[in-house]
């Protein structure tokens, strides 16, 4: 069946944005958390870290479901079960007045619980989305998965901009037009579900490749038998860390760094989407292992840059911008690798890569940068005013897994502190002052008896504490530094592979065997053949060194036709382009 490529792609990339607009606005709500609420870093971090584990399960199995009832069905299911996530969302104020008249002692843990259930739903139909939209544009555009998918995925950025600049706008005490509540903020990706779930009732779907298949599901999983494609799940599961993991808590660990600290989630987003959208002409000059390996190499050091010891905003701008650069193309350059090499295992292989990724962040990853953060807040604290620590200091101890305690301050206390304006000549703002005193005798989650120590030392303390918890930030991005660094051996380790057996090479569904065997991944082995396109004699690239010696034409990655680029550059926007669209996939067909 003909089936109208850009409209696919345009549904495939507003789950995206949907989903980068919870994303943004979650993160902007740290703040209004930990002030209403109580809710300390470590707790934070465990909340967003809800928000990958349930992508991480759902995504794998999620391509199982995907393959056996089709595109279309789990696509409806998951826009339904996140419409439900943000209504679970809005009721969460009026669910926590409940429990303070009922049981202050446990309000604010139950509150924690119910948070993390809407955003594990929220994780869940995240990961239904990759599990359908990653194999799809991988099906519809096989000419050119890793182009594609990476403008697919510039709908993630693309959510972050939209909900940065909203947040920037309408969330937290210093929002440039009104605050607005944080429940409203964050059920705003709701209005974008509803346009998806009209367009994708009306809109037909192709079969999965199992659907298309006399093989059936069994097929699907003679990925894992390759000891390539297990490397890649490992080094997925590392990005996912590093990228999700950071994104995150960026927004809290800038905070005092960068006035209105969300601007820099939305500059580094503006980047990445920029990027990924015109991904073309770079994957075109690099094949995808060796564009990994760069990329992993600049995203270690704009970590590192991120982290360094400075108030510059220019430093911390200029360090954005190299982190951007890294991160951009990691995620869905993998996922292109994945269907390139393993085109037979359908959902399946992506999936299994974006559940590595999303299970490694949400277990580690995101509670593992906020107990870095609160552990290294702490320490600076204590060795820079013990008083000041004294009076900060949580009476519980942060938790990790079990595995690990350790000292944490009072996030009430420390919001406070943190949401103090100073003028240049060092001096408290008055207003500033006055609103957080006010904040901290209205709080339910400081004790009665701490609050007029609190208010007598503020502003003196504000300046400590904001030290500190920007110690704490930097130290927290230079240790995750090291995982990108243990990216690029893992992709160096891959590129020599590739290199001793011929080159990366594209394969298709009409290839022998899928990816990598146990006895070796060379064409000649496995009776795979390269599904690049034929490119005239004249027209063909020399070798590219840098590639592992492989043309253009060997990765598969040949610049598709005029009419069809015209079409898919306004794949984005829904309306444009549409007759020149037509023309393309009748050329295709």
């Amino acid at each position: 069946m003909e089936n109208n490529r850009s409209k696919l792609l345009w549904i495939s990339f507003l789950t995206l944005v949907a989903a980068g607009i919870g994303f943004a606005t979650r993160g902007a709500a740290g703040g209004a958390w930990a002030d209403e609420y109580g809710i300390s870093s470590g707790q934070f971090g465990g909340i967003m870290g809800a928000g990958f584990l349930g992508f991480g399960f759902v995504i794998f199995f999620g391509g199982i479901v995907v393959e056996a009832l089709g595109y279309k069905k789990v696509l409806i299911l998951a826009i339904v079960l996140h419409l439900i996530s943000a209504a679970m969302l809005l009721i969460t104020p009026s669910l926590y007045s409940g429990w303070v008249e009922s049981s202050p002692d446990t309000a604010t843990d139950s509150t924690v619980n119910f948070l993390t259930y809407s955003v594990f739903l929220f994780s869940i139909c995240a990961g239904l989305y990759e599990a359908v939209i990653n194999p799809l544009v991988g099906q519809i555009y096989p000419e050119d998965q890793t182009h594609y998918l990476n403008v697919l995925h510039a709908g993630w950025p693309g959510g972050l901009i939209v909900g940065g600049i909203f947040a920037y706008l309408f969330q937290n005490s210093d929002a440039v037009i009104s605050e607005i509540p944080w429940h409203i903020a964050l059920a705003s990706f709701s209005l974008v579900l509803i346009y998806l779930l009209m367009l994708t009732l009306k809109e037909e779907f192709p079969a999965t490749v199992s659907e298309g298949s006399d093989e059936g599901m069994g097929a699907a999983f003679v990925c894992f038998a390759s000891a390539p494609f297990l490397l890649l799940i490992v080094l997925h599961g590392l990005i996912g860390y590093m990228e999700l993991g950071v994104d995150s808590w960026q927004t809290r660990l800038m905070e005092n760094l960068v006035e209105n600290s969300v601007i820099v989630l939305i500059y580094t987003s503006f980047l990445m989407f920029g990027l990924r959208f015109f991904a073309g002409p770079i994957v075109h000059k690099i094949n995808p292992i060796g564009l990994l390996l760069i990329s992993s190499v600049l995203a270690a050091l704009g970590l590192l840059a991120l982290g360094a010891d400075t108030d510059s905003v220019m430093i911390i701008f200029a360090a954005a911008i190299l982190y951007s650069l890294g991160k951009a193309f990691l995620w869905p350059t993998m996922l292109a690798v994945a269907g390139e090499r393993y085109p037979r295992s359908g959902a399946v292989a992506m999936g299994a890569l974006g559940a590595s990724g999303m299970i490694v962040v949400g277990f580690i990853g995101g509670p593992a940068i906020g107990v870095k953060q609160a552990k290294s807040t702490s320490a600076h604290l204590e060795n820079a005013d013990a008083a000041v620590y004294e009076r900060y200091l949580s009476e519980e101890d942060g938790d990790f897994h079990g595995l690990i305690s350790y000292k944490q301050l009072d996030s009430a206390k420390q919001q406070a502190a943190l949401e103090l304006k100073y003028d240049e000549e060092g001096q408290v703002e008055a207003d500033s002052l006055a609103k957080q005193q006010t904040s901290i005798t209205e709080s339910t989650a400081i004790d009665d008896a701490a609050k007029a120590i609190l208010i007598d030392n503020l502003a003196a303390d504000g300046k400590v504490v904001q030290s500190s918890y920007n110690s704490g930030g930097r130290r927290a991005l230079r240790l995750t530094a090291y995982v990108p660094a243990g990216m690029t051996v893992g992709f160096l380790i891959l590129l020599l592979y590739y290199k001793s057996i011929g080159g990366y090479k594209v394969l298709s569904l009409a290839d022998d065997g899928s990816g990598d065997d146990a006895g070796g991944d060379s064409a000649e082995a496995t009776g795979i053949t390269e599904s690049a396109p034929e490119v005239p004699a004249a027209e063909a690239p020399a070798d590219n060194p840098a590639d592992g010696g492989e043309s253009e034409a060997d990765d598969g990655d040949d610049e598709a036709p005029a009419a069809e680029d015209t079409a898919d550059e306004g794949a984005a926007d829904e309306g444009a382009g549409e007759a020149a669209d037509d023309s393309a996939e009748e050329s295709d067909d």
